[in-house]
């Protein structure tokens, strides 16, 4: 039986909504990018691990990161390997700060 590593809930809040200001392609972009599969998270079975992360984004589309907090370093430098994949492609407000719970669990 294959096990794998389901992201149980990216808990997407953010004092400023992305979908409440219509720039909703954060979220999306991170739904798409922050995946972790087959083992790839050390964590335990029916073990959580959480990444909140505060960030902005420049005017090249990249995602810069302005604090953490985490249950896990190993989790969170992870988590960064994904962030620094993203690039956005549509206008944002290099301004707006975005507030991010991640909770990962093992099934």
């Amino acid at each position: 039986m294959k096990k794998v590593l389901l992201v149980a809930s990216v808990l997407f809040t953010s004092v400023y909504s992305s979908y409440a200001s219509g720039n909703s392609n954060v979220s999306e972009k991170l739904s798409e990018v922050v995946k972790f599969e087959n083992n790839s998270l050390s964590i335990s079975k029916n073990e959580t691990a959480f990444v909140k992360v505060s960030f902005k984004v420049n005017q090249n589309g990249k995602i810069e990161v302005l604090a953490t907090n985490y249950s896990d370093e190993n989790i969170k430098e992870k988590l960064m390997e994904k962030l620094n994949q993203i690039t956005l492609e549509n206008q944002h407000d290099v301004d707006e700060v975005y507030y991010y719970n991640f909770t990962f669990k093992k099934m």
